[in-house]
């Protein structure tokens, strides 16, 4: 799942629907005793904790060095996307008649050799040690020997910087973590740095934010393709105590009392460089198909996605290692995305709606190959009828799984019975445990959201502590849960493709998803 990095609005930094509408009648009874139901009964019982295993393993090995994107080990999961839907009957899916669909990506990547953060004060430099000390978004423009100012709190900074900032860095004092939720520091700083011309920012962290706060958010901006016209670092509490009690001033005091007016850190300077370099990429989206039975509905496209990309190679933790391999973020929902195709596969007779299985990349990077393919699909766009998601769907609790957005469309009713009806599924479908969070908007259904497509976000949730770590390994795994959430959402797709249900948004959830993206997309 993609990391919760905030990106700023380029205004904020620098000064038809398918399957809409209020459901109708109730559903038809999930079980119906027809040869079809049986079928699909029969199939879901192909979706094997073994099956799971294997796939995971394969894709969480070190020899796929975290499959960022771009990389060789992006393209070689992709290989064994292509190779596995081919085996299992699928037909491509994806452009020119294949089942590969291509788009284009800068990556933009941070020149860790020339990166330069540190201070002088009282006839030294202090050097600071990156992802321990601090960690710094990639910026166009440097800050060379810049003296320094005390500008408050970043949310409501002091007055005057428009005085007297020009080509000096601006301090500001943080809460949390800057960079997730609303953005209110980071964001407040950087404006009130550009207005009064500074030539970087520096934000003091407060005490919750430790040294593997720091790390984890080092890594997570390596590939986050965040840039800024300006330098912003991030400095830890206790180093951001020493530079201003190198000018007699004191951290505490000043959180405990913010000054009305900007103050200057005398006698301290600041260097901050972070430059980085671009490079072009087509990294692959694979996309495989079962073709409806039914020659009107067969025009009709269910489509499932999970992200097969995780985030590379980073910053290596207490035991050295670097590789984050992303067992649970995505291969477990590859996985299971896998096993259901072949489900599908595995019908005597397809459901009389096609369905698409797209497993893509760039997720982590910012949505960007869901985004690229809601916006050219290999099919028309308004006869996708319907998302389902997978999203780290291996770890957590076994008797739950989080049906993300299930209140917004019948898609969560529609769940809970075939739960009932299947009760060896085990599970009991839950709501999003952290709605603060916005889940339902950081994941690859929210670019069919975005086009009015009912979706439902599966997920067995993110509160463990390795994600986004290097300790996302196959060993932690759930398989025999992320069977059952396969098996799960198999159901549900077999049940919309069989034609005598529809998905439908709710009334009220349509305009809440609405009025959330409007409100994600104008922060202010």
């Amino acid at each position: 799942m993609r990391f919760k990095v905030l990106i700023l609005s380029t205004a904020g930094i620098s000064a038809c629907s398918s399957g809409s509408g209020a459901p109708g009648a109730p559903p038809s009874p999930v079980s119906s005793g027809s040869e079809y139901e049986s079928a699909t009964v029969r199939a879901a019982a192909t979706i094997r904790p073994d099956d799971i295993r294997r796939h995971i393993t394969f894709l969480a090995s070190d020899d796929l060095a975290g499959r960022d994107t771009p990389s060789a080990g992006l393209e070689t999961a992709a290989a064994y996307l292509v190779g596995f839907m081919e085996e299992a009957g699928l037909e491509p899916a994806g452009e020119n008649g294949t089942f590969i669909q291509r788009f284009p990506y800068t990556r933009s990547a941070m020149i860790a050799a020339s990166r330069q953060v540190n201070y002088r004060s009282a006839g030294s430099t202090r050097a600071l040690e990156y992802a321990r000390d601090y960690y710094v978004v990639p910026a166009d423009l440097s800050a060379t020997n810049a003296e320094v100012v005390f500008a408050g709190v970043a949310a409501r900074p002091s007055a005057g910087l428009a005085g007297v900032g020009q080509g000096k860095v601006a301090l500001f004092t943080a809460t949390g973590n800057p960079m997730i939720g609303t953005g209110e520091d980071l964001l407040g700083a950087f404006q009130a740095a550009v207005q009064g011309r500074a030539a970087g920012v520096v934000l003091l962290l407060d005490e919750t934010q430790t040294a593997d706060s720091i790390l984890d958010m080092a890594s997570a901006l390596q590939g986050a393709g965040l840039i800024l016209p300006l330098p912003v670092v991030a400095l830890s509490s206790e180093r951001g105590a020493e530079l201003l009690a190198g000018a007699d001033l004191d951290l505490a005091a000043l959180k405990a009392s913010p000054p009305a007016n900007v103050i200057p850190v005398a006698g301290v300077t600041m260097n901050l460089s972070a430059p980085y370099e671009v490079s072009e990429h087509t990294p692959p989206n694979v996309a495989g198909m079962i073709r409806g039975s039914d020659p009107v509905l067969q025009e009709q496209y269910i489509v499932y996605t999970a992200h097969f990309d995780h985030v590379g190679v980073g910053i290596p933790d207490a035991t050295g290692d670097s590789i984050y391999n992303g067992a649970d973020d995505n291969a477990s929902g590859t996985a299971a995305l896998m096993e259901t195709a072949a489900a599908f596969a595995a019908l005597d007779v397809p459901p009389a709606r096609s369905v698409i299985f797209l497993a893509v990349s760039g997720e982590e990077k910012g949505l960007l190959g869901s985004e690229y393919y809601s916006d050219n699909p290999t099919v028309p766009i308004d006869q996708i009828i319907m998302n389902i998601n997978l999203d780290m769907v291996g770890r957590s609790h076994p008797d739950t799984v989080i049906g993300i957005g299930r209140q917004y469309t019948n898609l969560g009713p529609l769940t809970d019975r075939i739960l009932q009806e299947y009760p060896d599924l085990g599970f009991v479908l839950i709501e999003d445990p952290v709605p603060e969070e916005q889940g339902f908007f950081r994941s690859d259904h929210l670019n069919f959201v975005t086009k009015d497509i009912p979706a439902i976000f599966f997920s067995a949730g993110f509160d463990h502590e390795d994600y986004h770590k290097p300790s996302d390994e196959f060993d932690l795994i759930d398989t025999d849960k992320a069977a059952r959430v396969g098996r799960t959402v198999f159901h549900l797709g077999a049940l919309i493709a069989g034609g005598t249900v529809d998905p439908e948004w709710t009334e009220e959830g349509l305009a809440e998803v609405r009025r959330t993206i409007a409100e994600n997309a104008n922060p202010n």
